[in-house]
């Protein structure tokens, strides 16, 4: 067969006569095109960065308490983790903190032992209160004790154990909302159950400990530009989209107004106090999270003696040469 006997589209003829942009408009439609000159929902055209999520805010004392009445209903066993997680109030949003980050509070009895699972996303907890708490962490167990922070990066089975006689409560923080984004998301139950411990151990690179993070703070620099108190970064180059920091600000400290693009979680490990967000005044006590969204301003004022935590996308921002900061004189 001659190809040159077969008939194809005349496009040109599709476009003759177009008599305006209207009509334009219709003719494309089903092309799945966009026209570059017409402003769409990316946007691109914004001379600053923007994002539709919230600053919001989020009460220790209140999802403890509806917690402590899922234990009742529910097991660590069979809910697999015993968790309230953070949904940003903006539409079509069920899942997130933020646009990258996401938090939540869990509760585990006295006994209970939560199974081991993996999943793409970086994990973090920041214990609130535990006595005799365990994480199992690729076979490493180790303590989950008030005040410390415990990694579980991506990809790592992990569980959790309770020893002590007291609920035990902490923060997760993870970039599941990321991990979704980019459709890489996974997540496996261990097919036995629970992971083989083959060490305890005191010391761990998943643990940074309550004491050694005091100690750190207590030979911090004071930020000379005010923007933060004394501060110090807990290190997890296994989950290089997380930047983890704990700041410490004396009662009736203020810090100097900022703002970045990055999404930022902040949770109160001690005290209380005020976060000015783009305005919004948050009142915040300890174990509360509230979130400062992409380039929203950012002030703290201490009530009392603070430890503050905080999660941000930051370092992969600042990877592919995308992080802003700004600060007001």
């Amino acid at each position: 067969m001659d190809v040159s006997d077969v008939s194809k589209p005349d496009f040109e003829a599709q476009f003759a006569d177009v008599a305006d942009m209207d009509e334009f408009y219709e003719r494309i439609e089903d092309m799945g095109v966009v026209c570059g000159w017409r402003k769409g929902g990316d946007q691109s055209r914004d001379a600053e960065p923007s994002s539709p999520y919230k600053s919001a805010h989020w009460k220790y004392a209140q999802c403890r308490a509806a917690l402590e009445v899922a234990a009742t209903l529910i097991s660590a066993e069979d809910a697999g983790r015993r968790i309230l997680n953070f949904r940003n109030p903006i539409p079509e949003n069920d899942l997130g903190a933020s646009r990258t980050l996401l938090n939540a509070y869990q509760l585990v009895m006295p006994g209970e032992k939560a199974p081991s699972h993996r999943h793409t996303a970086h994990a973090l907890r920041v214990i609130l209160d535990s006595k005799d708490m365990y994480s199992v962490v690729s076979g490493e167990k180790t303590l989950m004790e008030t005040g410390d922070v415990v990694l579980t990066p991506g990809g790592m089975w992990h569980s959790h154990e309770h020893n002590g006689d007291q609920p035990a409560c902490w923060i997760d923080g993870l970039d599941v909302p990321l991990v979704n984004l980019l459709q890489v998301q996974t997540w496996e139950p261990h097919p036995d159950r629970y992971e083989v411990v083959e060490k305890v151990s005191q010391v761990s690179p998943m643990r940074f400990a309550g004491e050694d993070i005091q100690r750190r703070l207590d030979g911090a620099a004071t930020d000379k530009q005010g923007y933060y108190g004394p501060r110090v970064q807990l290190e997890a180059p296994d989950m290089p989209t997380i930047g983890i920091n704990v700041m410490r600000l004396e009662a009736g400290q203020t810090t100097r107004s900022y703002r970045t693009n990055a999404n930022i979680s902040f949770a109160s490990m001690q005290g209380s106090g005020i976060t000015i967000i783009d305005g919004e005044e948050i009142d915040w006590n300890h174990g509360d999270i509230f979130v400062a969204p992409t380039w929203r301003w950012i002030e703290h004022r201490a009530n009392e003696d603070v430890q503050l935590f905080s999660m941000t996308d930051a370092p992969l921002l600042e990877f592919a040469k995308y992080l802003k900061f700004e600060g007001k004189d």
